[in-house]
């Protein structure tokens, strides 16, 4: 049984605030309040609803009815729920060739003291990070087992702020921006402001990262703080160097996801804040030179991180405007012409070291890499000679994208998204590509699945008045996303 009141108003039968986490009256009045599920019990004289036993033989005669513990049905017990109808052949689902029926992960130990509502959201969190989290990992129950071991490792400040800012996360998935948001997300900056004195640099990654995208999910912020928790989480790192021992083993996976969010930001960088005196944290941002150390940072970053993340950066940095002095050179044709070999022959494949367990997650990991293939082609095709026309070439691999996308379940990265979306043409087209952003916005909140779809229209709409002429790639993508007061992220 549901109710929106708290328990202890609705049996008084009186008016409840709604007030969280106590309304009110019951902070007045010092009680217990509950909200949520609730099992109801009948009445003795309800002959409908029979009870084989009474509840004094249940709970026995020295507990009291008003301190009888009710059973409640979390997010958890729903998607175990789920998992085994799909086991059993009992529900069918489009797309799911692709996905590995895999038990959710429970929380079986606890060695902190958590209440019920905290308890909850953490089962919430372990509901819905893997699909807003684990964006570009081909194992994402790995990944998420991770983060849950981190944040309840022990009471420590720095495992306590990746608690609290998961909290954040699962609260504002869940409910929305409410105060319970910004009280967790208090808890967690405190926790990180002490944890500096001593920190536990894997923890103080984790709660950084998991920070950035609770900005992601659209808090209301006048700046870009999650390029901010973006930054921190890479400066940590930098101070720690890739050698530390914090950073082997299954702890690796936190530099795929800081180097992921990293590369994914330089588009953002790229195309946002061209007529603004760019903030500190994005000027301090050095130009790649073939061969520098941050290059040789992502191929060493650890085992699980892919080739295609370098050849990413190197062509967000190569690509240069038509009023360089060297676009019209030998030397930059012969650049982009080796980058685009080195992309083209990319073997889609799960990244060695990865174990075993995974193996039937790799269709699904294939399909999304040759996805960022296509969308890293498509870009470096059209942004690198600022070309807006029609290609066969092109249009022949944003097919292959759409058809890549509609065998997969679930996929949540913008930025393939965007550059697929961008050669819709056609009503049809476009139709589809808004299809596929407002699937992956089922099972991710992130703002910019939000904002992609009014990205996509506009550039639709900027296509579609220019009738006897083509506008510019880049200048059409500059003017667009530049357009958003706060930076817009592609991840």
């Amino acid at each position: 049984m549901h109710t929106n009141e708290c328990w202890a108003c609705k049996d008084s039968r009186v008016v409840c605030n709604r007030a969280r986490p106590r309304c009110s009256r019951c902070a007045k009045s010092r009680r217990p309040c509950q909200y949520g599920l609730r099992l109801s019990w009948p009445k003795a004289t309800n002959t409908k609803r029979s009870l084989t036993h009474s509840l004094q033989d249940v709970v026995g005669t020295a507990k009291g009815f008003s301190y009888t513990s009710f059973v409640n049905a979390t997010s958890w017990d729903v998607q175990l729920h789920d998992y085994l109808r799909m086991n059993q052949g009992l529900g069918t689902r489009k797309g799911f060739a692709f996905r590995k029926l895999d038990p959710p992960m429970g929380l079986s130990w606890l060695p902190i003291n958590l209440g019920y509502e905290d308890r909850e959201l953490l089962d919430h969190f372990i509901c819905m990070a893997p699909s807003t989290l684990a964006i570009f990992d081909p194992d994402k129950n790995e990944f998420l087992g991770l983060l849950v071991r981190l944040a309840l490792s022990d009471s420590s400040p720095s495992s306590t702020a990746v608690l609290q800012s998961a909290l954040a996360l699962s609260s504002f998935h869940r409910h929305g921006l409410q105060a319970d948001v910004f009280r967790f997300k208090a808890r967690a900056l405190r926790a990180l402001v002490v944890s500096c004195n001593s920190p536990t640099v894997v923890q103080h990654i984790a709660a950084s990262m998991i920070l950035c995208h609770l900005e992601m999910l659209g808090m209301p912020d006048a700046v870009s703080l999650w390029f901010c928790h973006l930054s921190e989480a890479r400066r940590l790192i930098d101070n720690a160097g890739l050698d530390n021992q914090s950073f082997q083993g299954e702890l690796s996976r936190l530099l795929d996801w800081v180097e992921y969010h990293m590369v994914m930001s330089r588009f953002s960088h790229r195309h946002w804040y061209i007529h603004v005196e760019p903030i500190r944290a994005i000027s301090d941002l050095a130009p790649v030179k073939q061969g520098t150390c941050h290059s040789r940072k992502v191929e060493s970053a650890s085992h699980c991180s892919h080739e295609i993340l370098r050849h990413f950066y190197i062509m967000f940095e190569m690509i240069r405007k038509p009023t360089d002095s060297l676009y019209h050179s030998d030397e930059y044709e012969n650049s982009l012409r080796c980058l685009e070999n080195r992309i083209t022959n990319i073997v889609p494949l799960t990244p060695e070291g990865i174990s075993n367990t995974i193996s039937s997650l790799s269709p699904a990991w294939t399909a999304t890499t040759e996805l960022f293939k296509i969308a890293a082609l498509i870009y470096l095709k059209r942004a690198s000679r600022n070309f807006s026309g029609t290609s066969p070439e092109i249009d022949a691999m944003a097919e292959r994208g759409y058809i890549l996308l509609d065998d997969l379940e679930t996929f949540n990265s913008a930025f393939p998204l965007l550059i697929i979306g961008c050669e819709a043409r056609t009503d049809e087209q476009r139709m589809r590509s808004l299809g596929h952003v407002e699937r992956a916005m089922k099972s991710s909140s992130l703002r910019s699945l939000q904002g992609l779809q009014n990205i996509l229209q506009q550039i639709w709409v900027q296509d579609d008045l220019a009738v006897d002429y083509e506008l510019d790639y880049l200048s059409r993508l500059d003017a667009v996303i530049s357009s958003y007061r706060i930076m817009p992220s592609f991840v």
